[in-house]
């Protein structure tokens, strides 16, 4: 008896540690720094969503939108026309975006950061999955 309730605790321990580290490590995959948050979208063929993205917050950084597959979803910043001064631009405010469903099926859209001038794809600062129907 007493043989039995030892292994029971045991095998009690060793479940909740291998649940732990699942589910921890389930965890670390979303939460990577760098990765962004991520939504999911829905759209129509020929529809078109706008997406508001936080600005950068200064005029040394540039905020991008880029489609993993561009055959399904065309992606666009919105230009505004504005009667102010431009040439001041803070850029605190948010960047709008359009997101067009072109034909059926899904792509990731990421939309990043990354320094004026430069080439790469900068850093991520939310992704959408976006599903045309």
């Amino acid at each position: 008896m007493f043989f039995s309730r030892v292994w029971l605790c045991r095998l009690i321990i060793f479940t909740s540690i291998t649940g732990l580290t699942i589910s921890l490590l389930a965890c670390s995959k979303s939460s990577q720094p760098g990765a962004g948050s991520s939504k999911k979208l829905q759209i129509s063929i020929g529809e078109i969503k706008e997406i508001e993205i936080p600005g950068p917050g200064n005029n040394s950084l540039d905020l991008i939108g880029t489609s993993d597959n561009q055959e399904v979803v065309d992606v666009s910043r919105q230009q505004l026309v504005s009667t102010v001064d431009t040439s001041k631009r803070t850029g605190t405010g948010p960047v709008v975006f359009q997101i067009k469903g072109i034909t059926a099926g899904t792509a990731n859209v990421v939309f990043s950061t990354k320094p004026t001038n430069t080439v790469g794809s900068g850093q991520p600062v939310r992704t959408y999955t976006v599903q045309v129907k």
